[in-house]
């Protein structure tokens, strides 16, 4: 029988928990039988919670900021801490490289300030890059440039009359799969998906969060993204692979409808990943819940051995989990 990898995803209305599950491949149910398909179309809830955020400076990047750089930074950050009511602060490693900042405060503060955040970030990164304002930048990309590689984040859009890059040719090639579940959790969503291995679970999982925001079949391939994201270990690979989709839609709207997984290492941690759709509006496509930001909180790996979850690795049999 086939091994099926599977990933599993929750997140308040404005947040997302992953987990993962390799299992024994089973018969497809359509997602409009799910019981719990209607989540798709709740309102919004006002439920407000705190929440922590960490955006990181780049994929695969650390920064290296002389004093005077690093003092502006800082106090950007302090200004937009102030505007939208929230703690914002650079997060640094043990030789002091800036990772990523950190983001505290009220959920709905957290949303309203990250694509102000991001801007930032461009600015400095655009600014500091070459080294003219003493910056100095880690690991550039830890996968490597390949020679047909896009730009990270940046959405380009297809041409139908190539016969390589056309929406039929990618569709043909990059199986449009629905994969996924969602099951209820008090204030959250988890997206419960699974693929045949584990890369395809990971798009599965992307491809699920995308169909929280709004129902994938309305969403034509007119564009690609490419997104890379590293982690410590598999569970921060994954969130920081949800993460890097969620930072695209959040400053292009970009919504995609399948996704190509380009390379996956899991030795070195890294993953390389293409997703294809169009920007959503409004006026065609359904509204579902805003996802406003991913949380490890709750995120699982499920093999047919093994359960990896943020305390650590414990035998299949000995978690409780079923094994199927």
């Amino acid at each position: 029988a086939t091994e099926l990898e599977s990933a599993k995803t929750g997140k308040p209305v404005s947040k997302m928990r992953p987990e993962q599950q390799d299992e024994e491949e089973e018969e497809e149910v359509p997602i409009e039988q799910l019981a719990n398909y209607e989540l798709l179309h709740r309102t919004k809830s006002s439920h407000e919670y705190d929440a922590i955020v960490k955006i990181p400076v780049g994929r695969g990047t650390v920064w290296m900021l002389d004093t005077e750089v690093l003092a502006s930074f800082q106090n950007d950050l302090l200004i937009l801490g102030q505007k939208f009511g929230l703690s914002a602060e650079p997060q640094c490693q043990g030789d002091g490289g800036i990772q990523s900042v950190k983001l505290a405060g009220l959920s709905t503060s957290i949303a309203a300030a990250r694509p102000e955040v991001v801007q930032l970030l461009q600015f400095y990164r655009q600014r500091e890059w070459g080294g003219d304002g003493g910056a100095q930048f880690g690991g550039e990309a830890a996968l490597g440039k390949q020679d047909n590689a896009e730009d990270p984040g940046v959405v380009k859009p297809l041409d139908p009359a190539n016969a390589e890059t056309s929406p039929s040719k990618i569709l043909d090639r990059v199986e449009d799969l629905r994969q996924f579940q969602y099951h209820d959790h008090t204030a959250d969503i988890i997206v419960h998906s699974w693929g045949r291995t584990r890369a395809e679970a990971f798009a599965q999982v992307c491809t699920g969060m995308f169909n929280y925001m709004t129902p994938l079949d309305m969403i034509e391939v007119t564009s690609s993204v490419e997104v890379e994201a590293t982690g410590r270990d598999l569970l921060d690979l994954l969130y920081h692979l949800l993460d890097e989709f969620l930072v695209v839609f959040g400053t292009t709207l970009h919504v995609s409808r399948c996704i190509e997984i380009l390379e996956f290492d899991e030795d070195a941690l890294c993953v390389r990943a293409r997703g294809y759709g169009e920007r959503m509006d409004l006026q065609k496509h359904e509204q579902g819940t805003e996802i406003k930001a991913i949380t490890m909180h709750m995120m699982r790996i499920l093999t047919p051995d093994v359960v990896v979850s943020e305390n650590g690795t414990v035998d299949r049999v000995n978690s409780g989990e079923e094994i199927r």
